[in-house]
C-alpha cells in the first residue's frame, strides 16, 4: 500500500508549533538582543525550519538553501526595519519552495506563489499584530495560508510516495473500509 506524506497537514501543525513557541523564543532572544533583532531572528528561525521541511519534501539538497538562509540572516542583523525583512522573507520562501524544491510549470507556480505569499503576508498586515501574542497568532495564520500551496499545486504530494508494509490489522481495516464505501454507494 502507498502512503502519501502530507505536507499540507504538516505545514499547519508546524505553523501551530511556531505560533506556540513564538513567545518563548522572543522572550529568550530579547534577553540577548534588542527587540527588532530578536523579532527578526525569531522569524528567521521559523523560516529556516520550514525551509528544511520543504527541502525534505522536495528531495532537494539542503546545501541549495544555505545561500538564501544566509542572505536573510544577514538582513536580520544589518537591516533597520522589519518590513523589508518580512518582504525578503516572503521572497526567499517563494524562491526556495517553487524554484528549488518543487519546480513546476512557470505560470502555475508563479501564480500560486504570488497569490499565496501576498495573501499570507497581506492577511498578516491586515491583522496588524503589535504585541508578541498577536504576532504568535499571526505566525500560525500565515502558515495556515501557506498550507494552501499544497492544495493549489497538487502533484507535490504525489511525488512523496513510499511503500510501507502494513501489518495484518491495517490491511483488514483497509479492506473493511473499501467494502463499507462500496455498500454505501
Amino acid at each position: 500500500m502507498k502512503i502519501t506524506k502530507r505536507p499540507l497537514l504538516t505545514t499547519i501543525l508546524y505553523g501551530l508549533a511556531c505560533g506556540v513557541s513564538f513567545i518563548p523564543m522572543m522572550t529568550a532572544l530579547s534577553q540577548l538582543f534588542h527587540w527588532p533583532i530578536a523579532f527578526r531572528l525569531t522569524i528567521w528561525l521559523i523560516l529556516a525550519g520550514y525551509l528544511v521541511l520543504l527541502t525534505r519534501w522536495g528531495r532537494a539538497r539542503f546545501v541549495s538553501v544555505i545561500f538564501p538562509l544566509l542572505l536573510l540572516l544577514l538582513v536580520v542583523f544589518w537591516g533597520g526595519s522589519n518590513t523589508p525583512f518580512l518582504f525578503l522573507g516572503l521572497g526567499i520562501l517563494s524562491w526556495v519552495r517553487s524554484g528549488i524544491c518543487f519546480q513546476g510549470g512557470l505560470l502555475k507556480t508563479l501564480t500560486a506563489e504570488i497569490a499565496i505569499s501576498l495573501g499570507g503576508g497581506g492577511l498578516v498586515s491586515v491583522f496588524a499584530p503589535h504585541t508578541t501574542i498577536t504576532w504568535a497568532m499571526a505566525v500560525w495564520m500565515f502558515f495556515l495560508v501557506q498550507s494552501l500551496y499544497f492544495l493549489v499545486v497538487r502533484d507535490i504530494g504525489e511525488v512523496e510516495e513510499e511503500h510501507v508494509s502494513l501489518d495484518a490489522f491495517e490491511q483488514a481495516r483497509g479492506q473493511a473500509e473499501k467494502i463499507l464505501s462500496t455498500e454505501i454507494q
